[in-house]
């Protein structure tokens, strides 16, 4: 039984960056592209007309913000998950990705290694960050520092606090997470909570950098269910 591709479309106003998405994409045996737009308008229509399973979006567009477009494609309910592409090393531009709900974060210097990837773990309901992304997340404070590059292991964690922080370091939400785990909401955000005290971490992107950088983002067979 042939497996159903992965559809995407590419939101860029580079031609070339179009391109050699595209290509990328079309060499691959599992993700095809079902079109592209060069502007936010044009997105927002072609999204409409292709319902895509992953949309492949520039931060930077010459009608909007690429950023303000994720908001605006998440705010009416699409279905498709959002990785993001980038010339630029921005934290903000990450933090902010995270914040609204974009599954994937890719420089376009390193879209040939990873695009494929971001595609295929958003897919899979998981987060895909390139390596170069990672290290935009380091909290910026030594104190910060100090605290994540003393913890080597997961011996101040509790396994469930431990499950809960990489749940939300790979975007599920307090009550998705309370379901898989059969406790209340507010369980979760207790757990949540220990364990950002206790690893010092203060934001959604320090969770996932901390995440990506303890090996804790590999997609799991949860994440498929």
């Amino acid at each position: 039984m042939t497996k159903t591709p992965i559809r995407t479309i590419v939101v860029d106003d580079h031609p070339v960056v179009v391109a050699g998405a595209r290509a990328l994409i079309e060499a691959s045996d599992d993700i095809i592209c079902v079109g592209d737009a060069h502007t936010g308008a044009d997105a927002l229509t072609l999204i409409q007309e292709t319902d895509p399973d992953v949309i492949v979006l520039d931060v930077s567009l010459p009608d909007m913000n690429g950023l303000v477009l994720a908001q605006r494609i998440v705010a009416q309910g699409t279905r498709a998950h959002i990785v993001m592409m980038t010339l630029y090393e921005e934290r903000t531009h990450v933090q902010q990705a995270l914040h609204i709900g974009a599954k994937g974060f890719v420089q376009k210097r390193s879209a040939s290694q990873n695009l494929l990837l971001a595609i295929r773990t958003a897919m899979l309901g998981g987060l895909f960050l390139d390596p170069a992304t990672a290290g935009e997340l380091a909290p910026s404070s030594a104190r910060q520092d100090s605290a994540i590059g003393a913890f080597t292991g997961e011996t101040e964690l509790t396994k469930r606090e431990q499950e809960v922080l990489r749940m939300v370091a790979l975007g599920y939400s307090n009550k998705e997470i309370a379901w898989r785990a059969a406790v209340s909401v507010k369980s979760i955000e207790t757990y949540k909570a220990r364990a950002a005290e206790k690893l010092n971490l203060h934001s959604r992107a320090q969770i996932v950098h901390f995440a990506v950088t303890h090996g804790w983002m590999n997609v799991t067979e949860d994440a498929k269910q």
